[in-house]
């Protein structure tokens, strides 16, 4: 290979692995040890090492994370772009060492690029724990010990050497404890090489000169290692070991036989882990065959007498062999074999890809395109894999972005958030933007033995918070969520009681009880459960701070059938705010939220009581008239998609909310939140449009902000306006991605700002039906231009009647109809109906109607 090939190579390879790194790096959310991270990093450096003491690593990692998030934030994608760098730097330096060992510039290209493209060292490049920077300082160390090898000592390179050799391997001790298998199969080939090559060495040099490269040439450093890493030893030391018996007998992992854990670590070193691609661990074989081409290599140099390389393929197998062998032992001594705990020894991967070079490189010289092969086939085994590991969610029902996303909504200042987990408030400290809260950690333990303690502790809290947040976590016991909940439930209004995934996000608001009313709950008793007594406050409400309190007893236990739904509607009956609830036994307290940037104005709140199983039966009733009022300052921290635009007129739009996803012909909810800067004398209304990135117009709305019931002329300065709109883009919209802009026009002179990009938005259509079906019964019936029946399928289940329609769309429409099919008796008068929606280009369409025996 040209010597001038080699950097442009070696560079495309960096590249290759830093565009690998980086892509969808905000795509998966932060999981539990990586809140963990966050949690460590952002504490108080005394706080960080002794909380660090009692957990699995050191705390090295969180010390340089809390440098990093001093200079780029604390956000989850500046907190991953650490990794990325780790990642990406230990390309070029694997690729030094292996040149180092083999003087071989073909080999070190190939083992740089198995780590680039390598799924294992990618997905721990994107993840905010310490595994890359441990393999990197590996990676380095090794490359230093291999440097320092066969030098002389005594020479002032060799003490500089040595110096950064016994730092970097400090380092990797304080990252990980692990990195202490790295300094033992440094040690056993050091005893290795010597003893090997005593002979050799003898010809090659002087009695002296062999003394100087004896093992007390390395004692000296190990010791010196030993004593920077002895102060963590003695602080960390007792509370580490209490700390993994307990967490080992908790655990109760049972020990693996050498057979599964060498295939689950050497599967995890060729193909990553893998999520819905399982049947691609076969194709791990591959990597593991040429690995083992490449150990047979470095077998048979071990005869060889010629220094200084015949001994490089024996230290990348004692780099490889002795962490996987310790790996082992500690497995069973200390059982503890988590989802993906092959990440414990990242730090060995590159020995695997440094064998599998070696393969490689023996079946390029022995032909040429059989090693191109072999790197082709990987690349794609890679990519596969790197598919899996791009396009699947890892965890999904433990995603708190969205629930996060929710408090930043609700949340006050002043509000209380008890973190039951240390993760939870790492997640906080990554993703929580909204108004500034008092986080607190509980002390799990404590209240889960005793309970009073918890008692005179939520008490206090009560007194200086009057709201408290809590994310429940639902699988691992519940203990203490069950009994924060049990607790703050009777006293304290539940103003948000909603899931996410596996966990349940509470809000609990201490607030006066409303007087209650006079007149019985009017719901029907025959489809709803009855109230002995109720009440609803009638005080104003300010919007997004104020809650509205309601209080219920009633006469029935606990409902799991009927729910609870509590809506807020304007004088034109358009809704604006919805909490459904379960029946709770006996006493309840619920507190409704008005969102912020309501309009001031008078609104009734309605209960709708339904059946969990049949939304058609329910029952309705006006709980009471509230008047919202606007708050004195708006609260900026509660919009999402927060964003300053000025559209060109003296109003700004401070943020959005829209679906991501939308289809064509079917309406899309969109909401804005508008903030005067002035006094507004037009009256402007809202005007929404979703384009292609050519500019081309699919959906255009134009309709007055808040429904119509607060005009441009009435905002007052400063002051923040909730403007729910929606969006029907066209029935024949192609599907790909979308831009939304919006302005503002003054319709008494067709004044139009400047369009402002509020997002990026992805229409995909239904499958469409071209064909010609084949109904049972034929029938033509034409709808306008809209639509023609063309004939219908009925049949007869038990006590359920299914018809089928068969529809031809005529034309495209940006109008969406509801069909109505109504059941006539004898005489003509309709005894059942039923309504189900058609949009756009639908041929097909079931009803389900259940009668009455």
């Amino acid at each position: 290979m040209k010597r001038f090939y080699q950097p442009l190579f070696l560079g495309l390879i960096i590249l290759l692995g830093l565009a690998l790194r980086v892509v969808r790096l905000d795509f998966q959310p932060l999981w539990w040890d990586e809140g963990y991270s966050v949690f460590f990093a952002t504490r108080d450096f005394a706080t960080m090492l002794a909380r660090t003491a009692i957990d699995i690593h050191p705390p090295f990692y969180y010390a340089v994370m809390q440098i990093w998030m001093g200079i780029f934030g604390q956000d989850a994608v500046a907190l991953r772009w650490l990794s990325v760098v780790f990642g990406v730097a230990a390309i070029p330096l694997l690729y030094a060492l292996a040149h180092k060992l083999f003087s071989d510039r073909r080999l070190a290209l190939i083992a740089a690029f198995l780590l680039a493209i390598s799924p294992f060292h990618i997905y721990y490049s994107q993840e905010v724990r310490m595994y890359g920077l441990v393999t990197l300082l590996g990676i380095a160390s090794t490359y230093l010990f291999a440097q320092l090898l066969p030098m002389k000592s005594g020479t002032p390179q060799t003490f500089l050497l040595a110096a950064i050799y016994i730092g970097v391997t400090a380092a990797a001790l304080y990252t990980q404890y692990y990195a202490a298998f790295i300094i033992a199969f440094q040690f056993l080939f050091a005893v290795w090489y010597i003893a090997r090559y005593n002979r050799a060495l003898l010809r090659w040099h002087s009695i002296s000169e062999l003394w100087s490269n004896s093992l007390m040439h390395w004692l000296g450093a190990w010791i010196a290692i030993g004593v920077l890493y002895l102060p963590w030893v003695i602080y960390a030391g007792p509370k580490l070991y209490f700390y993994v018996t307990s967490k080992v007998t908790h655990e109760a992992y049972p020990p693996l036989d050498p057979i599964t854990f060498l295939a689950r670590y050497l599967s995890a070193f060729s193909i990553g882990h893998l999520t819905n691609l399982d049947w691609l661990v076969w194709t791990s074989i591959v990597l593991v065959a040429i690995a083992l081409i490449g150990i047979l290599i470095a077998i048979k140099n071990r005869i060889s007498p010629t220094l200084p390389h015949s001994f490089t393929p024996i230290l990348t197998l004692f780099y490889l062999v002795i962490p996987l062998t310790l790996g082992y032992i500690v497995n069973l001594v200390y059982p503890f074999n988590p989802v993906h705990g092959e990440r414990l020894l990242l730090l060995a991967a590159p020995a695997f890809y440094l064998l599998t070079a070696i393969g490689i490189t023996a079946l390029w010289n022995r032909r040429a395109i059989l090693g191109a092969l072999v790197v082709v086939v990987i690349g794609v085994i890679s990519g596969a894999s790197l598919y899996d590991f791009y396009t699947v969610p890892r965890y999904p029902n433990d995603d708190y972005r969205p629930l996060i996303q929710q408090m930043e909504q609700t949340a006050l200042p002043n509000d209380l958030f008890l973190a039951i987990y240390p993760w939870q408030i790492g997640y906080l400290e990554s993703y929580y933007h909204g108004a500034p809260l008092t986080i607190v950690e509980t002390p799990s333990d404590t209240w889960a033995n005793h309970p009073d303690q918890m008692q005179r502790d939520l008490d206090s809290y009560l007194a200086q918070h009057p709201r408290i947040w809590i994310a429940a976590l639902q699988t691992l016991g519940r203990i203490v969520e069950d009994a924060l909940d049990a607790n703050l439930r009777p006293r304290a209004y539940t103003t948000l009681d909603t899931w996410f995934g596996t966990t349940r996000l509470e809000m609990f608001a201490t607030v006066s009880d409303p007087l209650l009313s006079d007149h019985p709950l009017a719901l029907s008793t025959s489809l709803s459960p009855s109230a002995k007594s109720w009440g609803v406050s009638t005080k104003s409400i300010v919007a997004g701070q104020d809650l509205v309190p309601i209080w219920f007893e009633w006469n029935v236990p606990h409902r799991d059938d009927f729910k609870l739904s509590f809506r807020l509607f304007d004088s034109k009956g358009n809704l604006w705010a919805q909490d459904d609830r379960d029946v709770e036994s006996n006493r309840q307290r619920i507190g409704f939220s008005v969102p912020t940037g309501t309009p001031p104005g008078k609104y009734d709140l309605r209960l709708v009581a339904y059946q969990s199983n049949d939304t058609s039966l329910k029952s309705e009733a006006l709980l009471a008239n509230v008047n919202i009022v606007r708050p004195s300052q708006p609260n900026l921290a509660a919009i999402p998609n927060r964003m300053t635009s000025d559209a060109g007129t003296d109003i700004r739009l401070v943020g959005y909310e829209t679906n991501t996803t939308i289809r064509p012909g079917e309406p899309s909810p969109i909401t804005l939140f508008w903030q005067a800067t002035h006094t507004i004398d037009e009256n402007w209304m809202s005007v929404i449009q979703v384009q292609d990135m050519s500019g081309k117009v699919f959906a255009n709305t134009q309709a007055p902000p808040a429904h119509g019931i607060y005009p441009t002329q009435q905002w007052q300065p400063n002051e923040i306006v909730r403007d729910p709109q929606s969006i029907l883009v066209r029935g024949d919209t192609p599907d790909g991605d979308y831009r939304i802009v919006v302005s503002m026009i003054d319709p008494a002179t067709n004044t139009l700002s400047r369009f402002v990009q509020v997002g990026k938005v992805t229409v995909k259509g239904r499958p469409r039906y071209f064909g010609a079906p084949s109904p049972s019964n034929l029938f033509d019936a034409r709808f306008g231009d809209v639509a023609q029946l063309i004939g219908y399928d009925i049949s007869q289940e038990q006590q359920n009647v299914r018809i089928i329609l068969y529809w031809k769309a005529l034309a495209t429409s940006e109008t969406s109809y509801k069909v109505f099919v109504h059941f006539n008796d004898s005489n003509g008068l309709p005894t059942f109906d039923a309504t189900n929606q058609s949009t756009g280009e639908d041929s097909i369409l079931p009803i389900r109607i259940s009668i009455s025996p």
